[in-house]
């Protein structure tokens, strides 16, 4: 899993840095617009095949289906690796969204996989193991692949040949599990409306996926963070993101340390410091607004922990309910980035101001569901 969310970004990130930094030409369109595509390549098949990936998760033997996606992802790797050293943007946009694709199947995968692989008491620190692992590996792929698409493609193309054949050959040490012989595919409309039923799952849910909202227009406006409100240098960028999943890090530590404490309260908790993270970048001296950087990040990692254990207390459930996640995720990413776009770029709402807004409307949100995010 570490192997392919690297690759992932790593794909992702060579084709932005490709069209901008090194202005591959791709139908004559507006590198900006080409980035805005690109995320949209990888996010919506999270929504159109969230029916599909689920009935997978379910009915196939894991071992052999995700053996399959991996194999699909070494394709994808190679396709891409010769995009790289032919300069084909349109190629790689391709790969961007088959990349999207696979992950939309691995997905409920993983997260189904967990419970069948660990005691209930263990669910919760092998959460913290994957989430943490999630975010390092964006860290890693995203840092990588801006620098060496530029000076050392060569060593890009070698990384992620490498990692596809890692994930390959880690397949092979799972052990053989059956799939749910009684599971019935259900069209994307029909998973919804069954998820809904379950008040409590779609509580953590919504929650969830306020947390992905509030992290992507973070990670997507840290370069101006930055540059126009810190003035830094842009090759800080990459020390910001590190701030970041730093944060996430210590949040899923914490998460682990406090898992006697009441769902609730570790949720409000978690909602709380991201309120408090936000309010100290409203100050403007560095050393204080990075340190609520990464308050807010660890707020946000400390409250997805038990939010994803909790969609795993139902081995029959589970992939359902990660497919749901994944569409209320992208449908949430995608409602902030045009809020985004229409608050900060039209009326000119000052960055900092928006981000406290979108921090005060997790708490908010949390507070909302409380009542129904309960194990019992």
């Amino acid at each position: 899993m570490i192997a392919g969310a690297t690759n992932d970004n790593l794909v992702k990130t060579a084709f932005v840095i490709a069209i901008t930094a090194l202005s591959w030409d791709l139908f004559g369109l507006n590198p900006v617009v080409l980035a805005n595509i690109a995320a949209l390549c990888f996010i919506l098949p999270f929504i159109f095949f969230a029916g599909l990936a689920a009935f997978k998760a379910n009915k196939q033997p894991p071992k052999k289906w995700l053996f399959i996606l991996k194999l699909m992802e070494l394709a994808l790797a190679s396709i891409a690796c010769f995009a790289i050293v032919n300069k084909i943007g349109w190629v790689l946009l391709i790969c961007v969204a088959g990349f999207g694709i696979q992950s939309a199947f691995i997905g409920p995968l993983k997260y189904a996989l967990i419970p069948r692989l660990s005691d209930r008491d263990e669910i919760l620190d092998r959460n913290a193991w994957m989430e943490t692992a999630t975010f390092i590996s964006i860290l890693a792929g995203t840092l990588l692949a801006a620098n060496w698409i530029v000076s050392s493609p060569h060593l890009l193309i070698l990384l992620i040949i490498i990692l596809a054949v890692i994930g390959c050959l880690g397949i092979l040490l799972l052990p053989t599990l059956k799939g749910r012989s009684e599971s019935v595919q259900q069209s994307l409309i029909e998973l919804i409306n069954r998820q809904r039923k379950d008040q409590r799952s779609m509580s953590a849910i919504w929650c969830l996926s306020g947390f992905w909202a509030v992290g992507s227009v973070w990670l997507t406006h840290l370069p101006i963070l930055a540059t126009d409100i810190w003035h830094l240098a842009p090759q800080s960028v990459g020390k910001l993101l590190g701030y970041f999943v730093l944060g996430i890090t210590f949040g899923v530590i914490g998460g682990v340390l406090l898992k006697q404490q009441g769902l609730v309260r570790r949720i409000l908790l978690g909602a709380f410091a991201m309120v408090i993270g936000s309010l100290l970048i409203q100050i403007s001296n560095y050393t204080i607004a990075s340190t609520g950087l990464v308050l807010t990040s660890a707020g946000g990692g400390f409250l997805a922990l038990p939010l994803y254990t909790l969609l795993q207390d139902d081995l029959t459930a589970v992939a359902d309910r990660i497919a749901v996640n994944n569409i209320a995720n992208a449908y949430m990413i995608i409602i902030a980035a045009i809020a985004s776009m229409l608050t900060v770029g039209l009326l000119g709402l000052p960055l900092v101001i928006w981000l406290l807004t979108l921090s005060v409307g997790q708490l908010l949100l949390c507070l909302y569901h409380r009542s129904n995010l309960s194990f019992s």
